[in-house]
């Protein structure tokens, strides 16, 4: 009974070794939407989700506006929203393996009170987030 419980264990560790980069990202995706989703980062901005496109290797993040952030924003507001999320990205130690990876990152922020409005979208490339500045 002992062997055939060692057994198991070791299939099931080195299965989980065989999980691959593209499928580790989806994995945590859905569990990061699954157990922190929706979440209020600050006031007028939700994360309603994240998820991962193997095809174009893009981690994104959907995002809910309300109050005077579904409603003011500008072109410079945008900008300096832009500014801020590239910064994020290329500071990160959370997304270094998926950065060393070549990997995309897309932040798009919908209305609340028109959830189909798309407000802004962003896509940071390996070209933008590793710049020189």
């Amino acid at each position: 009974m002992k062997k055939i419980f060692l057994v198991a264990i070791m299939a099931a560790a080195l299965t989980a070794c065989h999980e691959n980069l593209d499928e580790r990202a989806a994995r945590e995706a859905q569990e990061f939407t699954r157990k922190s989703c929706p979440m209020k980062i600050g006031e007028g901005i939700v994360i309603d989700s994240m998820t991962f496109d193997n095809t174009s290797k893009t981690v994104r993040y959907m995002y809910s506006l309300s109050g005077m952030m579904d409603t003011t924003i500008t072109e410079e507001i945008s900008k300096k929203v832009e500014q801020q999320m590239l910064e994020d990205v290329r500071n990160s130690p959370h997304l270094k393996v998926y950065k060393e990876a070549g990997y995309r990152f897309r932040y798009t922020f919908f209305s609340t009170k028109q959830p189909r409005q798309l407000i802004l979208d962003y896509v940071f490339t390996p070209e933008q987030y590793n710049a020189k500045e």
